[in-house]
């Protein structure tokens, strides 16, 4: 059966998490509230396109391509979960300045962990494309991917729209995406938001962590 696998750089992306957590504990005791809280419900979504990913890459290596295919589907809509959270930044406007030290690197630290996340998935989708595909599709699948999410980033940052509406109600999800492609802006902002995802991913994939070596897999049952 397909596995799911803690490699050293999975391990890392958990104790940036646990930091993470550990950060909105401190803000809840620092200032009684619950402001930020909501990031961390962003970076448990950023942990499903991952997920996903390892699942797809062993199921590509034990041949369960049908269950390769549904899993890179379902990645490719939660994949603009992970790099989402970096427009959470905007939300440190309008708050107090005597904490704003403290929220910029809240916020930060969520921003890159999701970033990194991110990442993550997209080089071992990449791997499974390449095993699927070969080269010269795999990379022409993961730029119109990284295309795909920076749209998504922008559906899901100014429509207000979720990967599940596709599911709960598909055809009001439709008539709004259609609607997008009236707006400059739309276009604008998917083609930054790309742009700048598919550098980090082009020096992710130089300078981060190979992904596939020193696993420790759990049995999917």
């Amino acid at each position: 059966m397909p596995s799911i696998s803690f490699n050293r750089a999975t391990k890392g992306l958990i104790f940036l998490t646990a930091l993470c957590s550990i950060f909105i504990i401190g803000r809840i005791l620092l200032k009684g509230n619950i402001k930020y809280s909501f990031l961390s419900w962003n970076l448990f979504l950023a942990w499903i396109p991952l997920i996903l990913a390892q699942i797809s890459y062993h199921a590509v290596k034990q041949n369960y391509r049908l269950l390769a295919y549904l899993m890179l589907f379902l990645w490719l809509l939660f994949f603009p979960n992970a790099p989402y959270i970096i427009t959470d930044l905007l939300h440190l406007k309008g708050y107090s300045q005597n904490i704003l030290w403290f929220d910029s690197l809240l916020v930060f630290t969520f921003a890159v962990t999701g970033l990194l996340i991110g990442l993550s998935s997209l080089s071992i989708v990449h791997q499974s494309l390449e095993l699927m595909l070969g080269k010269v599709q795999a990379w022409s699948a993961v730029i119109s991917s990284v295309i795909l999410l920076g749209f998504g980033i922008y559906l899901g940052r100014y429509c207000r729209l979720n990967s599940w509406d596709l599911f709960n109600e598909p055809l009001w999800f439709a008539r709004r995406v259609l609607h997008q492609f009236k707006n400059p802006m739309a276009f604008k902002l998917t083609s930054t938001y790309g742009f700048v995802i598919l550098g980090f991913y082009l020096a992710y994939r130089n300078f981060g962590p190979t992904q596939n070596t020193e696993t420790k897999q759990i049995q999917l049952k």
